[in-house]
């Protein structure tokens, strides 16, 4: 099952305080970015949070899971997504715990990777 349109205005409006929201498409689902770091996932209409150490205490379902074999993530608290302000501050702390992505070196002009010819 694959996550609805309708579902994604949802969190859409969920998540409005959330500077810089993005939803992209992977592996027939959906990862979450605010400013270009992904917090979130949404699998088969449901949204689910990476979790630390430090933010695991915030969620009652620590068990289910985005996908089997999935770690670090839980499903958010149903009563987070009817409160824009709550949901916004958990996705701030969430991103306050999560490593900062390394930056992508950058190509030299001119150079062409010899596997790709």
């Amino acid at each position: 099952m694959s996550t609805s349109k309708e579902t994604l205005e949802f969190l859409r409006d969920a998540l409005a305080l959330v500077p810089e929201v993005k939803f992209r498409a992977m592996m027939g689902e959906y990862c979450v970015y605010s400013a270009g770091r992904v917090f979130g996932l949404i699998c088969d209409d449901v949204l689910f949070l990476k979790t630390t150490p430090a933010t695991l205490h915030l969620f009652r379902d620590r068990t289910t899971r985005a996908y089997p074999g999935s770690r670090n993530t839980c499903q958010v608290n149903a009563d987070w997504l009817e409160d824009r302000e709550k949901m916004a501050g958990i996705v701030r702390e969430t991103l306050s715990h999560l490593p900062t992505p390394a930056a992508k070196p950058a190509q030299k002009k001119g150079i062409v990777n010899k596997k790709h010819r």
